[in-house]
């Protein structure tokens, strides 16, 4: 529940009474419950406030922090009820700047490494801290000029991302595997010329089947080149990959047939094998994308949070999905999204409080579709700096095209849906 700005402010004054109280564990000292206090402090005020913190350089930060005692019970955080806002914040970001460098720097192993102990539980507030910086091929901010927001430079080193996004439990996923990857390589796949089996009433639609020319050759083909070119995410579009057809994409991964003998296997980071109307074993239909590693194992299934209406006014007949996923490379941080999610321009997006590198987005629509995909990716990038990558499948089919896919290289200036369309089966970007 938000509160007024006057009341936040009488709120932060309480913050070194809080950090008094919160209980100094043996492995990390409480400082993880400690910085949960004072990000979600900052993370939940108003828009109005959270805009002074863009007044103050990191290198402002950094110098509040330089004065805080880690080893006090308070943390050296203090305040006489007399500070206005602009150094109220400035001392909550120094305090949350120091206590993130002693949790990194004096780190000795017993930090948790499974993302099933990353949850951090305290009063009110339930979050994951996430041990990954923004990724390492961004450019280093000078501190005397880096005056990003909150948002995009709260933490740096770490990420908190709330326990539950929009009424949807966050779900974070890592995959292990080690392959050969350039960070800035994504692959898109698109099928020219498909026919859906649409199963229909006057209220309900969901796709039983899709006829794709060439589909096996084309899957083939992706699956090769999304290893030669090293890809780090390569993506298939929403509602073209039916099971039959993932199984093949799961196969070509972990056999790699194009390989001669002897020869190592290098592999793409992640591959989503798009998204297909399935029933689970709960008896209820979903919209799903199965996300695998480059060696072909199954690393994520992610459900669709919300049902399209077609024209006609029919509904998608699925339930709908609860979780959102996260899945954890070295390289990178990366939340997902199947279509509707994530064009949908009628609510705020909820993907800005995921605080993810990249949102892989396997979508199936028209201009109108992928016009709303662009708009939530500027939206993202001017929050968090997050980066999208949209491979729609163009329906209705439109001539000489076989659909879109949006660059995550965040040149958002210059996106426009006419740009966006492509004719190959399979294309290359760069992030």
């Amino acid at each position: 529940m938000s509160v007024s700005d006057e009341q936040w402010r009488r709120d932060a004054f309480g913050i070194p009474a809080e950090l008094r109280a919160v209980p100094r564990s043996e492995d990390d000292d409480g400082l993880r419950e400690a910085m949960l206090v004072v990000w979600a402090r900052l993370a939940m005020a108003s828009t109005t406030i959270k805009h002074l913190y863009s007044h103050y350089r990191e290198a402002d930060i950094l110098s509040f922090a330089a004065t805080l005692d880690m080893q006090a019970p308070d943390y050296g955080l203090a305040f006489d009820g007399t500070e206005d806002y602009d150094e109220i914040v400035k001392r909550l970001g120094g305090c949350l700047r120091a206590m993130e460098r002693e949790y990194t720097e004096n780190d000795l192993g017993s930090r948790p490494t499974d993302p099933s102990q990353w949850r951090v539980d305290y009063g009110d507030h339930s979050a994951h801290l996430i041990p990954m910086g923004r990724v390492a091929w961004r450019e280093a901010k000078d501190p005397s000029r880096d005056m990003r927001s909150f948002d995009q430079r709260g933490l740096l080193r770490l990420r908190f991302v709330p326990a539950i996004v929009d009424g949807a439990t966050v779900k974070i996923k890592r995959a292990d595997m080690v392959a050969k990857r350039k960070p800035s390589a994504f692959g898109a796949v698109l099928f020219p010329d498909p026919t859906f089996d649409s199963c229909e009433t006057t209220e309900k639609f969901f796709i039983q089947g899709v006829t794709i020319p060439d589909g096996d050759a084309i899957i083939t083909s992706a699956c090769r080149s999304a290893h030669a070119d090293e890809c780090l995410a390569t993506v298939f579009p929403e509602l073209m990959v039916d099971p039959n057809a993932r199984r093949r994409i799961q196969s070509h991964l972990a056999s790699k047939p194009w390989l001669a003998d002897g020869e190592l296997p290098g592999a793409p980071g992640i591959v989503v094998a798009g998204s297909w109307h399935e029933v689970e074993d709960d008896g209820e239909r979903y919209n799903i994308a199965t996300v695998y590693d480059g060696h072909g194992t199954e690393v994520a299934r992610h459900k669709k949070r919300m049902a399209y209406r077609d024209p006609d006014g029919r509904v998608e007949d699925i339930r709908h999905g609860t979780e959102l996923t996260l899945l954890v490379l070295e390289e990178a941080l990366f939340g997902f999204g199947i279509c509707l999610d994530f064009c949908n321009r009628c609510y705020h997006t909820s993907y800005g409080w995921l605080d993810v590198d990249f949102v892989i987005v396997p979508s199936c629509g028209n201009d109108a579709t992928m016009d709303g995909h662009i708009r939530t990716a500027k939206d993202l990038h001017n929050e968090r700096n997050t980066r999208s990558f949209v491979v729609q499948q163009a329906y209705p089919p439109l001539q000489h095209v076989a659909g879109y896919v949006l660059n995550p290289d965040g040149r958002t200036a210059v996106w426009a849906v006419e740009e966006l369309r492509v004719a190959a089966s399979w294309s290359l970007f760069r992030g």
